[in-house]
């Protein structure tokens, strides 16, 4: 079984800059601008699955 944290590394995440979005199991299953939305929406298309949500920061973010 592949986990979401494995998910997020190997998916290409440049469509999604700057958007929430949430993996679950299968991948990508929601994405947009409001968190809580495309939580409920990943809740609605995969019930009882982990769901990873974050934030696609913009290019010119710098994370430490």
């Amino acid at each position: 079984m592949v986990s979401n944290y494995e998910i997020f590394l190997k998916t290409d995440m440049k469509q999604f800059v700057g958007k929430w979005v949430a993996i679950a199991g299968v991948g990508v299953v929601a994405a947009g601008d409001n968190a809580k939305k495309v939580y409920e929406e990943a809740q609605a298309k995969m019930p009882g699955k982990k769901i990873m949500l974050f934030k696609v920061p913009e290019e010119e973010a710098m994370i430490f």
